[in-house]
């Protein structure tokens, strides 16, 4: 696959996220609130939508019923919860995935139900994108990536493959936009930008 990029700007977006041990109301989190940080000096049990990239597992409560799997001599562990009864922004989050390496998380992918790319640009202002096929990438050559309408500055909806991104001192937020299948997909994605490094580092170390 081609890979293109044209830079706009950087701005950081943090979200959290929660899987709730029985049913209740959906949390509902807009794109101008942030989780409680994880004090780590007054408490050592922390709830998913309290902890932030870079915390431990010891200062979260993950149930082992998500274990998706171990890799790298158990170095690297990934968890799926399935419907997690979390809202980011308006849209609900269909499934929550967490990275962890040496029982630290790294990354966390939310794949979501509907398009918030426009209330993130909205929230957060400038990104850096990068076209993910060569029609988007031709159209972006040619047409503008924002534009200004009566409800505001908006992504060129004649883009069908794309990423924004921002980031800000060790952790990178991305969000990837695919509209050309059926279903589409939709995720946003918050990791340590030496995720890649610390898994590749896992992976020789065995």
């Amino acid at each position: 696959m081609k890979i293109y990029y044209s830079a706009i700007t950087l701005l950081l977006v943090s979200l959290s996220c929660s899987s709730p041990a029985k049913k209740e109301a959906p949390i509902k989190k807009g794109l101008t609130e942030r989780g409680k940080k994880a004090n780590l000096d007054k408490a050592t049990t922390f709830s998913l939508i309290q902890v932030e990239i870079g915390s431990t597992k010891e200062q979260m409560s993950v149930n082992q019923e998500h274990l998706y799997g171990k890799f790298f001599d158990d170095r690297a562990e990934f968890y799926i919860v399935e419907n997690p009864e979390l809202y980011i922004s308006s849209t609900l989050v269909n499934r929550l995935t967490l990275y962890f390496i040496d029982g630290t998380l790294c990354k966390k992918k939310y794949e979501l139900d509907s398009d918030i790319s426009n209330d993130l640009m909205k929230a957060y202002g400038g990104f850096r994108f990068k076209a993910l096929n060569d029609t988007t990438y031709k159209l972006s050559r040619s047409e503008k990536i924002v534009l200004k309408t009566a409800e505001g500055n908006l992504i060129n909806q004649k883009f069908n493959r794309y990423q924004m991104k921002w980031s800000k001192a060790d952790v990178d937020i991305k969000y990837v936009v695919f509209k050309d299948s059926i279903a589409g997909e939709l995720e946003l994605v918050e990791e340590l930008t030496a995720y890649k490094n610390l898994l590749r580092a896992a992976e020789l170390e065995i």
